[in-house]
C-alpha cells in the first residue's frame, strides 16, 4: 500500500500528539491532468522517514510535530474531485489564548483527492490504564532539549521489514503491528522478573574494574555474571513506578529486540518484555556520584549541537549471530554541579551537571557492546563484552586536540563506524572511519600486550578534515554510500576492500562552509588502496544549503536539498548532479518562488510530499512525482497527485480572499529591507495595528532574538507561533521584526559579525531598521519603541535599554543570560572563545557591566524568568537584580517558580502576556 505513517494533535485533546495514517494516490495514477500546487509548508518541527517494503509498492513513514498548538479534525468534504476519488479534507483549529475563538481559513483546489486522515490508534486503546501521560524528570529535560510543548506521543520509530511501529507513551514502551486489513493495537513492553520491585530480567552483575577519571575512559571489565530467573510479568499499574526507559530503538538482526536507556545504562528487551542490562556504569554508583553514562547525550550535545542519543544499533546486514550497539561512555565527574530548587519544596534542591564556560566538559570513550540476546528463562544467560580503541589507537592519542563527539554511526556495511570530532575553540573537525576490528575487550588488548598498535593505527582513516578562521558549525548531513552503490556507480574501482587496512571504498556527501557558504560536496576514495580521499564541490555559490534531510537518487547520480538560493526569505528544494563532469554551479530549483518549502521523498527519489505556507497562507501540503525525459539529466516536477493537508474546508473560497482574512484580522507582516552602515543588506518584518490610519504613528514594539542560528523573517505562516505579536498589534501597536548581522542563513561572514563581541554590535542594524521605517513613514514613533525578547532576545533587550535609552522606552526581557560565565561552554566559547582568552569580549559583553546605564525612570524595565530553569540558570536574573539594586535601578522581576526556560503552563503564559501588554498600555 502507499500509506504515509505521522504524528500530529489530537482534535479531542489539546496539544496531545497522537499516530496518524493516510493511504496516498497510487505513483502511477494519472488518468487525467489536475491542477499543479507546488506551495510551501509551515516551519513545523519535523522529522521523516522513508522506507520500502519487498514488493513495489512503496510504503513511508514520517513525524510532523507542529511547535504551535494546533488541533487536527476530519471530516468529509462535498466537492468531489473529477475522478470520483473520495477525499475528506483537514480543519486546523487555532485555539486564540485570549478569546477562545477558532479561526478557520480555507484554500480549496479543485480536482485535486484530498487523502483521508485515518487515527492509528484506536480511543479504546488510549483509555487502557497503561497509556499514562506520566514523565519522569529525565524525560521533561530531554522535551525541554528537543522545544516540544507537545504532549503523548511525541517520537516512534517505524520498521519496513516487520511492519512494526514502536513509541513512547509517558513511561510506557509499546510496540504493534501495522497491516491493511487489521487493526492496530499495539501492547506495553511489560518488564517480567521474579522480583516485581526491580521488573529486570537476566541483570548480571558486572563490576566496573575500570572507571574514567583524570580525563581517561577505561572500559568495563569482563567478569563473572550472575543472573534472577525472571518469572512473572510486572503488573501494568507498575510500569510507571519503575526508573524510566528513556530513548527506546528497534532494531536487531530480526528486528525482534528493543534497546533503552534506564538509570544511564543501556538494556535490552525482548518483545515479551525479558530485560537484559548490557553496560553497568551504574552498578556501583547508584547516587550518581562518578557522573558515568553510557549510551546518554550530556547536556551541551543536546541543546548546543542538537545530538539527542548516545547509542545506535548495528545495521541488520551481517550474517553473524552476535549483536552489536555502538555507544558513547560519558564521564561528567569533572563538569561543576549545579542546584537549582524544586518548586514548592522548601529547602530541596536537584542537582544538574552543568559546564560554564570555561570550565570542564564531559569525556566521552567510543565503544561498542557485543551480546547474543536471551528470549527465554531457559536459555543460558552469556555475559556481553565491551569494546573499545586501546593504546596508540585510542582517539585521544590520535587526535589530541578532541574536545566533542559531535555525530557517530555505523557505516551502512556494518563492518566500520563513522565519528566526528570537533575541537574545543569549534574551528577543526574531523570525520574518522574506523573498523570494528579496531575495538578490543580488556583481555584481548591484554593479550595482545600492545603489539597491534600500530596495525590499529593504519586502519583509521580520516575521511574529511577542516579548519575554520570563524566557527565551525555542525550538521546533520553527512550521506554515507552503501558498497552496492559505491560498486555501481559510474567511474568507480570496483576492488571493494585490502586485507591489509580492513577498509572498503568510502564514498559520502558532507556539508562545509570553507567558501563563505554552507554547500554540499562529495568525499570519494575509490579504492581501499587509494592514498588519499578526493573531494570536490557539488553546489556552489554566494548561498546557503539549508540542514536538513538530503536525498540521494545514486541510479542517476542527483541529491535533493534544500538552500536558500534565490532569496533568504524562503527555503526551496534543488537538485544538483554529483557526477564527476557535473558543474557546481548548475542547480536547479524543483518549488516555486513566493513560499517556503520543506519537502519529503521516498528513498527513490520518485514521489515526495511538499509542505509550504507563506506569510499569508496557511501550510498545506501536496504530493507529487518526478518526470524523466529521454536523455534529461534533471527532472520534471509532475501534477499534484493528492493533497494531504489543506488550508481549510470551505467549498467556494479561493485562495488568498483578503476579505475573510480581514474578517478574521489576522495581521500580514510586510516584509522590508534596508542598507546598514557598512553597505549590508537587511531584512525585517512590519505588522500595522489592526487600526492603523495611514499617515498616522503608533507606538512600537520590536521583537528580538538576534542571536546565531535564528531567523525570523521569513517567507512562512506564523500564526499561532506569533500569536502574543498578534494581540499586540490589535492593541495598537506596530511590531518590527529585523534580522541584523549575526543571524543564521546569510552565509558565515554576516553570522561571524558578533564573534568575540556579543552584546555589543548586535544592536546596530535594528536601530538603523527602526529609523528607516520612521523616514518611510509606515506608522512607526520612534519617541516610544519598546523591545521585547527570550533568551538570548532577552539578553539583548537589557543591552538596548542600557545603551540606548534614549532610543528604547522601555524592555521586557524574559529568561536573559546576563553574564556569559554562567552559560554553557559549547554555546558561548563558539561564539566569544574561552574566557580567559578574551577577557574584554566577556567584560563587555557582561549585563552587569552596564548596570549603572540603566535609565533611572520607573516602569522602563520588567523582568521575567523561570525559577526551575535549567539552561539559563535563574542566578543570571539574581545577578542582574543585585547589581540593579546597588545602583538604585528601578525594575520589576516577575519570577516564575513552576516554569524552566519556557513558560510550558499554560495559566503562566497568561499571566506573562497579560503583565506584558499591561506594561505596553499603561507605559509605551
Amino acid at each position: 500500500n502507499n500509506r504515509a505513517y505521522f504524528l500530529a494533535t489530537d482534535p479531542s485533546r489539546t496539544k496531545t500528539s497522537t499516530l496518524f495514517m493516510v493511504d496516498l494516490p497510487p505513483l502511477k495514477c494519472k488518468k487525467e491532468k489536475t491542477e499543479s500546487t507546488n506551495k510551501a509548508r509551515d516551519q513545523s518541527e519535523s522529522t521523516f522517514n522513508f522506507t520500502n517494503n519487498e514488493s513495489c509498492a512503496k510504503e513511508f513513514s514520517f513525524t510532523f510535530c507542529p511547535s504551535t498548538p494546533h488541533d487536527i479534525s476530519i471530516r468529509s468534504e462535498s466537492i468531489k474531485p473529477s475522478n470520483s476519488i473520495n477525499s475528506s479534507t483537514i480543519d486546523f483549529l487555532s485555539v486564540n489564548i485570549k478569546t477562545q475563538l477558532k479561526s478557520q481559513q480555507s484554500s480549496i483546489l479543485p480536482k485535486i483527492p484530498t487523502v483521508e486522515w485515518k487515527p492509528l490508534l484506536p480511543e479504546s486503546c488510549l483509555r487502557e490504564t497503561h497509556f499514562s501521560e506520566a514523565l519522569s524528570r529525565e524525560e521533561m529535560f530531554v522535551k525541554e532539549r528537543r522545544r516540544l510543548a507537545l504532549q503523548g506521543i511525541t517520537s516512534y520509530q517505524f520498521d519496513s521489514r516487520s511492519g512494526q511501529i514502536l513509541f513512547s507513551y509517558g513511561s510506557g514502551i509499546y510496540l504493534g503491528h501495522v497491516s491493511k486489513n487489521t487493526e492496530f493495537y499495539p501492547r506495553p513492553i511489560i518488564p517480567y522478573s521474579s522480583n516485581p520491585a526491580t521488573c529486570s530480567g537476566g541483570i548480571m552483575n558486572f563490576s566496573l574494574a575500570h572507571s574514567p577519571q583524570n580525563n581517561r575512559i577505561s572500559p568495563l571489565s569482563s567478569p563473572s555474571t550472575t543472573s534472577s530467573s525472571p518469572s512473572s510479568p510486572c503488573c501494568p499499574s507498575l510500569i510507571n513506578t519503575l526508573p524510566p526507559r528513556l530513548d527506546p530503538k528497534l532494531g536487531g538482526r530480526n528486528c525482534d529486540l528493543v534497546a533503552f536507556i534506564r538509570d544511564r545504562d543501556i538494556w535490552v528487551t525482548t518483545l515479551n518484555g525479558l530485560e537484559t542490562q548490557l553496560t553497568f556504569c551504574n552498578e556501583h554508583d547508584p547516587d550518581g556520584s562518578s557522573a558515568l553514562s553510557c549510551g546518554v547525550a550530556e547536556f551541551v550535545m543536546q541543546e548546543e549541537f542538537h545530538r539527542f542519543t548516545g547509542y545506535y544499533w548495528a545495521p541488520a546486514c551481517t550474517k553473524e549471530h552476535v549483536e552489536r550497539i555502538l555507544y558513547l561512555q560519558n564521564s561528567e565527574s569533572m563538569v561543576d554541579l549545579v542546584l537549582i530548587p524544586r518548586p514548592g519544596q522548601q529547602g530541596e534542591a536537584e542537582e544538574y551537571r552543568y559546564p560554564k564556560a570555561g570550565t570542564p566538559n564531559a569525556v566521552s570513550d567510543l565503544q561498542i557492546v557485543e551480546f547474543i540476546p536471551r528470549y527465554s528463562d531457559e536459555e543460558a544467560t552469556i555475559s556481553p563484552v565491551h569494546k573499545r580503541l586501546w593504546g596508540l589507537a585510542a582517539l585521544d592519542k590520535l587526535f589530541p586536540w578532541k574536545e566533542y563527539v559531535v555525530r557517530f554511526g555505523w557505516c551502512p556495511n556494518g563492518k566500520s563506524v563513522w565519528v566526528q570530532l570537533l575541537d574545543r575553540p569549534q574551528r577543526r573537525t574531523a570525520i574518522i572511519k574506523i573498523p570494528i576490528v579496531n575495538f578490543m575487550s580488556l583481555s584481548e588488548y591484554q593479550e595482545s600486550g600492545g603489539k597491534l598498535d600500530k596495525l590499529c593505527m593504519s586502519r583509521i582513516e580520516v575521511v574529511f578534515e577542516e579548519t575554520s578562521d570563524i566557527w565551525i558549525n555542525v550538521t546533520d548531513i553527512c550521506y554515507f554510500f552503501n558498497d552496492d552503490e559505491i560498486i555501481s556507480s559510474k567511474n568507480t574501482n570496483t576492488n571493494t576492500s585490502s586485507p591489509h587496512t580492513m577498509q572498503s571504498p568510502t564514498k559520502l556527501i558532507i556539508t562545509s562552509e570553507s567558501s563563505g557558504f554552507r554547500h554540499l560536496y562529495l568525499v570519494n576514495k575509490p579504492s581501499a588502496e587509494s592514498p588519499r580521499y578526493h573531494i570536490r564541490p557539488i553546489t556552489d555559490g554566494n548561498w546557503p544549503i539549508v540542514d536538513r534531510p538530503v536525498y540521494v537518487d545514486t541510479k542517476r547520480e542527483l541529491v535533493y536539498f534544500t538552500a536558500k538560493k534565490d532569496t533568504p526569505l524562503e527555503a526551496h528544494v534543488y537538485v544538483a548532479s554529483y557526477a564527476e563532469t557535473a558543474d557546481p554551479y548548475s542547480v536547479i530549483r524543483l518549488s516555486e518562488l513566493g513560499y517556503s518549502h520543506f519537502v519529503v521523498m521516498d528513498e527513490k527519489c520518485e514521489r515526495y510530499l511538499d509542505w509550504f505556507s507563506n506569510i499569508k497562507e496557511k501550510p498545506r501540503c501536496g504530493v507529487r512525482y518526478f518526470e524523466w525525459d529521454e536523455g534529461q539529466v534533471f527532472p520534471k516536477v509532475s501534477e499534484t497527485l493528492g493533497i494531504l493537508v489543506k488550508g481549510g474546508n470551505e467549498e467556494e473560497e479561493v485562495r488568498n480572499n483578503e476579505d475573510k482574512r480581514q474578517n478574521e484580522r489576522i495581521p500580514i507582516g510586510e516584509f522590508f529591507n534596508f542598507k546598514n552602515s557598512d553597505g549590508v543588506t537587511i531584512y525585517g518584518c512590519l505588522y500595522r495595528p489592526v487600526n492603523y490610519i495611514e499617515g498616522n504613528k503608533y507606538p512600537t514594539l520590536l521583537s528580538i532574538y538576534g542571536g546565531p542560528k535564528s531567523q525570523m523573517v521569513t517567507n512562512d505562516y506564523k500564526y499561532p507561533r506569533l500569536l502574543r505579536l498578534f494581540l499586540a498589534t490589535h492593541l495598537g501597536f506596530s511590531v518590527v521584526l529585523i534580522d541584523g548581522r549575526g543571524s543564521s542563513d546569510r552565509g558565515l561572514e554576516f553570522e561571524s559579525y558578533l564573534k568575540g563581541r556579543m552584546g555589543t554590535v548586535e544592536l546596530d542594524d535594528q536601530i538603523t531598521g527602526l529609523k528607516y521605517l520612521s523616514s518611510k513613514n509606515m506608522g512607526v514613533d520612534l519617541e516610544r519603541v519598546a523591545i521585547t525578547g527570550w533568551s538570548y532576545g532577552g539578553y539583548l533587550s537589557l543591552m538596548a535599554l542600557a545603551q540606548y535609552p534614549q532610543i528604547f522606552k522601555l524592555a521586557i526581557a524574559g529568561a536573559p543570560v546576563t553574564q556569559w560565565e554562567l552559560y554553557d561552554t559549547a554555546y558561548t566559547e563558539r561564539y566569544m572563545g574561552l574566557p580567559e582568552e578574551n577577557v574584554e569580549g566577556y567584560h563587555n559583553g557582561n549585563v552587569l557591566t552596564w548596570a549603572e546605564k540603566f535609565p533611572d525612570g520607573e516602569n522602563r524595565l520588567l523582568i521575567a524568568h523561570g525559577q526551575i530553569d535549567e539552561n539559563v540558570h535563574f542566578k543570571n536574573s539574581e545577578l542582574l537584580v543585585a547589581s540593579l539594586v546597588k545602583y538604585n535601578k528601578p525594575h520589576v522581576l516577575q519570577p516564575y517558580p513552576t516554569e524552566r526556560h519556557g513558560l510550558r503552563h499554560a495559566n503562566v503564559a497568561e499571566h506573562f502576556e497579560t503583565l506584558m501588554f499591561f506594561w505596553l498600555v499603561n507605559y509605551l
